[in-house]
C-alpha cells in the first residue's frame, strides 16, 4: 500500500510539472530535532530528541490564485533517545523524504512572499544505527530496515509548514512532521514495544533557483 502511495506522489508530481503552469524550483537544507512517540511495556522512559540535518530539492508549481503545489525529494534525518534504567539507547534513522503540500501564498510588496502549507509525506528507510550507552560501556549497532527486522521501511504522516520567500530569492521555512504510520517491527511489538511514531520540528534556509 505504501508503495503504491510513494508512486501515486511521483506520477502526480511529473503530470503536474509537465502542465503550461509556473514552476519554481530551490534547494534548502534544515535543522532541528526529531523525537517518536513510543508505547512500550519496557521503556520506563521515553526519553528526548536528537538533532537533525536534512537537504531537499524542491519544486512548487502554481494552481489557482495565489495556491501552489509544492513537493521535494531529499534525505531526512529521525529518531529519539529512551532511557531505561542505566541504559540510553539512541536512535538515528535516515530516510528518503518526500512531502508534498498545498500552499497558501501571501504578497508582500516591499518584502516577499509569506506563505502556510500543509499535506503529507512519504518516507523510505535508507540506513541507521542504535547507540546503546551505560555508565560503563557504549555500543553500536547498524539498523536493519523490514518489517521483521529492526524497523518498518516506510514511513507516511503529515507535513504542516509555514516561512518567507525573501525578494533576493532566499527562502526561510518552519516545517512539523507528524507520523502516523506505526514503524514497529514485528520484532519489536513480541519484545512490547507497540507502537513507535515519528516526529520532526525543523528550521531551514532555501534558495530559489528559478
Amino acid at each position: 500500500m505504501t508503495k503504491r502511495v510513494f508512486l501515486f506522489f511521483f506520477l502526480f508530481t511529473v503530470t503536474t510539472v509537465s502542465l503550461k503552469a509556473q514552476v519554481l524550483y530551490g534547494v534548502r537544507v534544515a535543522g532541528g530535532f526529531a523525537y517518536q512517540q513510543v508505547k512500550s511495556s519496557i521503556v520506563r522512559s521515553t526519553g528526548s530528541s536528537v538533532k537533525t540535518f536534512n537537504v531537499y530539492g524542491f519544486a512548487q508549481i502554481s494552481l489557482v490564485d495565489e495556491f501552489w503545489l509544492s513537493t521535494a525529494l531529499g534525505i531526512a534525518n529521525k529518531g529519539s533517545v529512551v532511557y531505561d534504567d542505566a541504559l540510553t539507547t539512541t536512535t538515528h534513522l535516515t530516510y528518503f523524504d518526500m512531502p508534498v503540500s498545498v500552499l497558501r501564498k501571501f504578497t508582500f510588496s516591499n518584502t516577499g512572499v509569506f506563505f502556510v502549507g500543509a499535506g503529507g509525506y512519504l518516507s523510505m528507510g535508507w540506513k541507521g544505527r542504535l547507540n546503546y550507552e551505560t555508565p560503563g560501556s557504549y555500543t553500536t549497532d547498524i539498523i536493519k530496515y523490514g518489517k521483521e527486522n529492526d524497523v518498518k521501511k516506510f514511513d507516511t504522516g503529515l507535513y504542516f509548514s509555514t516561512g518567507f520567500e525573501l525578494r533576493n530569492r532566499l527562502v526561510f521555512n518552519v516545517g512539523y512532521s507528524m507520523g502516523l504510520n506505526n514503524i514497529a517491527s514485528l520484532s519489536q511489538q513480541d519484545s512490547g514495544t507497540s507502537v513507535v511514531k515519528n516526529r520532526i520540528f525543523s528550521v531551514g534556509l532555501g534558495y530559489l533557483i528559478k
